[in-house]
């Protein structure tokens, strides 16, 4: 068992990785681990996993962490015992990186051979992944670990540096000192190191300005001069002493330095749409339906699958679409949890990919769907049928290449439609005894291969063959009322089921009709209720606040306060007997109808119910928080499928703390400022902005809080190109950081107020917010906003005229980022490089470059990274010379900017598709069209911007002459999108003859 920190937590069991979730699972194994054998008494480790806001139980809920760590990565040299004054981790210290790392470090140090110094000191260095115990970077506990690795592993370059030097490799040392010595200014032997490995390089004059540099930097910040061994390597530099040569040694061999790779590959994305549910048991008894639905699908476009709740609709829709995946794009939208009237098109939205940029998500997913082939599953439509049907009817006349698969309990009532019903199980004829003849029917068939899951050796035979025949008749062969049925097999035989069921189903007034059967659904669930205790009655009802899956420690947080029964065993037991599915490893979740039924008990109690939604959004709060705070980081992908799968949830904390009877509006502001980057994102810049204004509506917050609120409609008005805006709300995000003392958010506001600032074309003053932003995030040793600071600077500077300084700042740039680990900002510095190169007419140095950060951004998921390296992209491939390969990335980008609703990307682009144009016509009316969408957005062309379309502008009214005018006017009549729709070189009224 290996247990790696330096970096993201890693761990692996005889070299294969095991995954530990992310969150508070993660930060208890780094806070046991950071006391390297010492017991943490349990009030400590609540303390610093739960803060301020610990759970009811909160014993418990520690318990069921520890619980957890142990199943999944105890083994025989990793244990977590519970000593009298509290927790521990006993590990092989050998498994652990960071005790390797300080033993190498160590050795080094004491190394007297070169060589033997520059094979630990590149072994040690070797093992950094990234950030030291990433996921608690913002938690004291480990702040003292934290600091103490970082000191090492300077140490440990200090090593290496001197080993190279006293090889004579100067080379090899200098592009780590450079950056070394930026980074830490004050450490005299660095600042030695570079100069050193400067003269020996021949480049004596720089070897003079960076112990100048070094002079400076010391009496300017600490009024100190530099020390003796500064003083004297100056002299002997000046003077050329030879005792500052060294014969270059033989190589010999190290361990890599993994440090001077490239920058890290992008860590493979999760899809970033919801996959087909993924069936755990088998599927009994729909062959036929199966294939007559996959039929279905293949000839017609809208097909809907009708039946009675619990008929297996949903289930079959998975298993008819399946095979798709492997061919195809198939998109899953679940609308049960959707409130009628609100929310259809945002899931939709979710399950496609689609951003929803605007108030009409019909006709952002119209956009985002286009031409594409894929299949939609809309999944439980019944209570939200007119939304469908709106959405659908839009989706159906846009999108050639869509299909749509929908389960209802009633048609949508759309031209076109298929609709399937759904037949139940068939079943046993009455007085049907005969194992053979009754074990025939599927629905038996069904129920004896649940039953045999939950009672292992149960088996249908002359004993009970007549019992399980009437059980099945008794639910008219519904699948999920005979699924809960047979999941009591394991107490309850066949006979007693059946006698239960009898009961359950002579309601009042019926007599025991069998017109009753067809509450055998309901029948089922409320018998399945008489047999539970008090208690776990009172856990189910109040899992209904969840809308997705959930793990394990939120169902006994937000299910089992106050119950005097263990949370963990009363969820278990509700496992065992159906009523609780499982949907992965330690993660559950409720059935439709399950959660309906239990909703209605649950709302019968108003209090309960304000109390369970309380729990449940506190829950999530603290989730969404944690997301935000490590989503930028190496394990950016992890949080973001984790986002994406709690969307539904996140909403309806929104809804219940912002909208709800009884608000929670600070929580509920919480919650919005926590999603705000995900949003943007994800490119949801309407549902942000809406929810943003609702969360200000019911402030104020406090000072902390609003600070945050301005800052969220700061960021998510720039995305939109209200940039005066951007700017009003940034100053002040900035101001109220400042008052109360944190610098990161006042970083953060900085940077969005120089974005702002750049894009209006005010340079300088956009250059003095970011540089005050890099400044705040280094004092914070805050790798990913310093990294993405420079980015930004450097994007400014090029502005300036100034490419060098763009150039040098890119590079450190890289070394940050790479540090930090985020993908998606690494892929921002790949584009500016590669937007920089172009500034210097290295066009071939700019492509794969630029190709490099297009492939980052579209593994991420990253829809405005996507559209600024087809730009980049673009102007690439045009700058070669291939017009036609230009105009098709140019035209992508502008549709992508348009689907996003950002203006600024949307008016560049259109710009570049012009300057890309065969024809000078197409050429006057893009350059028209963004124009109009720049007036309209009062969006200025930056400097760079300006430049270009100089250098093309006059040779365009050269070749139209007199029909310049109108062929611009006739752009900027038009909307974008009837112009990305007009092919290249055809005439705005038809195409060319």
């Amino acid at each position: 068992m290996d247990l790696l920190v330096l970096g993201p937590l890693e761990v692996r069991r005889d070299g294969r990785p095991v995954e530990v979730r992310r969150g508070r699972p993660r930060r208890l194994l780094l806070s046991l681990l950071v006391r390297r054998g010492d017991p943490v008494p349990q009030d400590t480790l609540i303390d610093q996993l739960w803060a301020d806001e610990p759970p009811v139980n909160a014993d418990n809920a520690l318990h069921l962490l520890v619980s957890y760590l142990r199943r999944t990565v105890a083994g025989d040299r990793l244990r977590i015992d519970r000593a009298p004054t509290g927790y521990r981790l006993l590990v092989d210290p050998g498994g652990v990186d960071a005790v390797r790392f300080e033993e190498l470090v160590r050795r080094a140090a004491t190394a007297e051979e070169p060589v033997a110094r520059l094979r630990e000191a590149s072994e040690a260095l070797s093992l950094w992944r990234g950030p030291a115990l990433a996921e608690a970077a913002d938690d004291a506990f480990a702040q003292a670990d934290i600091a103490r690795l970082g000191e090492l592993r300077v140490q440990a370059a200090e090593a290496r540096a001197d080993a190279l030097l006293a090889l004579g490799r100067s080379d090899e040392a200098l592009p780590d000192l450079g950056q070394l010595v930026r980074e830490h200014p004050f450490r005299e032997r660095l600042q030695g190191q570079l100069a050193l490995a400067l003269y020996r390089a021949g480049r004596q004059a720089e070897a003079l300005a960076a112990l100048d540099r070094a002079r400076t930097a010391l009496a300017e910040e600490l009024g100190l001069d530099p020390g003796a061994a500064l003083q004297q390597l100056e002299r002997q530099i000046l003077r050329q002493d030879p005792g500052l040569d060294v014969a270059p040694a033989p190589r010999v061999a190290v361990a890599p330095d993994t440090r001077a790779a490239a920058r890290p590959a992008p860590e493979t994305a999760p899809p970033d749409v919801p996959a087909v549910p993924v069936a755990l048991t088998s599927l009994v008894g729909r062959d036929e339906q199966v294939a007559a639905v996959r039929e279905a699908l293949a000839g017609h476009r809208l097909v809907t699958l009708t039946g009675p709740g619990g008929a297996g609709k949903s289930r079959l829709a998975a298993e008819a679409v399946r095979p798709h995946t492997g061919r195809g794009t198939v998109w899953w939208a679940d609308l049960g949890a959707v409130a009628r009237g609100t929310g259809v098109g945002a899931v939709v939205a979710a399950a496609t990919g689609t951003g929803l940029a605007s108030d009409d998500p019909a006709g952002d997913l119209r956009r985002g769907i286009g031409a594409r082939e894929a299949v939609l599953v809309l999944d439980t439509c019944e209570h939200v049928v007119e939304e469908v049907a709106a959405l659908v009817t839009v989706l159906s006349a846009a999108c050639p290449g869509l299909r749509v698969l929908a389960t209802s309990r009633r048609p949508l009532g759309v031209p076109g439609e298929l609709v399937r019903p759904v037949p139940t199980l068939s079943v046993p004829g009455a007085g049907e005894t005969s194992p053979e003849v009754v074990g025939a029917s599927p629905a038996v068939r069904l129920y004896c291969d649940r039953a045999a899951a939950v009672r292992p050796g149960f088996v249908l035979d002359a004993a009970n063959a007549g019992d399980v025949a009437t059980v099945c008749r008794l639910l008219d062969g519904l699948p999920l009322a005979i699924e809960l049925a047979a999941g009591h097999a394991a107490a309850l035989s066949p006979a007693k089921t059946a006698a239960l069921l009898e009961d359950r189903l002579r309601l009042p007034g019926d007599g025991g009709g069998r017109g009753a059967r067809h509450a055998g659904l309901r029948a089922t669930i409320d018998w399945s209720y008489g047999l539970l205790s008090g208690d776990e009655a009172s856990f189910l009802d109040r899992l209904a606040v969840f809308r997705g899956t959930f793990p394990l420690e939120a169902a006994v947080e937000v299910a089992g306060a106050g119950l005097p029964a263990d949370g963990l065993e009363l969820l278990l037991s509700l496992v065992r007997q159906s009523l609780v599915a499982v949907a992965d490893a330690d993660r559950f979740r409720l059935l439709d109808t399950v959660r309906a039924y239990a909703g209605g008990r649950l709302a019968a109690d108003p209090e309960e119910a304000l109390a369970a939604a309380d729990r449940h959004a506190r829950w999530f709060a603290q989730f969404a928080e944690e997301a935000d705070r490590h989503i930028r980081g190496a394990d950016q992908a992890g949080w973001l499928a984790d986002l994406r799968a709690a969307r539904a949830d996140l909403r309806a904390v929104l809804q219940h703390c912002l909208r709800g009877p009884r608000p929670r509006p600070a929580l509920g502001a919480r919650v919005v400022c926590s999603l705000s980057w995900f949003w943007s994102h994800e490119g949801s810049f309407a549902e942000a902005r809406a929810w943003i204004a609702e969360a200000r509506a019911t402030g104020p917050h406090g000072p902390l809080l609003d600070a945050e609120l301005h800052l969220a409609a700061g960021m998510h008005a720039e995305s939109v190109g209200e940039l005066d805006l951007t700017e009003t709300e940034c100053t002040a995000a900035a101001e109220g950081f400042a008052a109360v003392g944190d610098p990161r958010g006042e970083a953060r506001a900085l940077l969005h107020l120089g974005t702002a600032r750049w894009a209006l074309g005010r340079l300088d003053d956009a250059a003095a917010a970011q540089d005050r932003s890099i400044g705040l995030y280094r004092s914070v040793r805050h790798d990913s906003g310093a990294g993405l600071g420079l980015v930004l600077r450097a994007r400014t500077a090029l502005d300036q005229d100034d490419p060098p300084l763009a150039r040098e700042l890119l590079l450190e740039a890289r070394h940050v980022l790479r540090r930090a680990g985020d993908p998606h900002l690494v892929a921002l510095c790949l584009d500016q490089q590669a937007r920089t190169c172009l500034a210097e007419d290295a066009v071939r140095e700019a492509e794969p470059l630029a190709r490099e950060g297009l492939a980052v951004f579209e593994a991420v998921g990253y829809p405005e990274g996507v559209t600024a390296s087809l730009q980049t992209l673009g102007q690439v491939r045009l700058a070669l010379g291939d017009q036609s390969g230009a105009t098709a990335l140019l035209r992508r980008a502008a549709a992508n900017a348009l689907d996003l609703g950002q203006p600024a990307a949307l008016a560049e682009s259109l710009e570049l598709v012009g300057e890309a144009a065969v024809d000078a016509r197409d050429a006057a009316r893009f350059l028209g069209c963004a124009d109009r969408v720049r007036e309209e957005g009062r969006l200025p062309r930056t400097p760079s911007q300006r430049r270009r379309l100089d250098r093309w502008l006059p040779r365009l009214r050269r070749e139209l002459g007199e029909g310049y005018a109108a062929a611009v006017a006739g752009g900027r009549g038009g909307t974008p999108a009837e112009l990305l729709a007009t092919p290249p070189g055809a005439p705005p009224d038809g195409p060319r003859r």
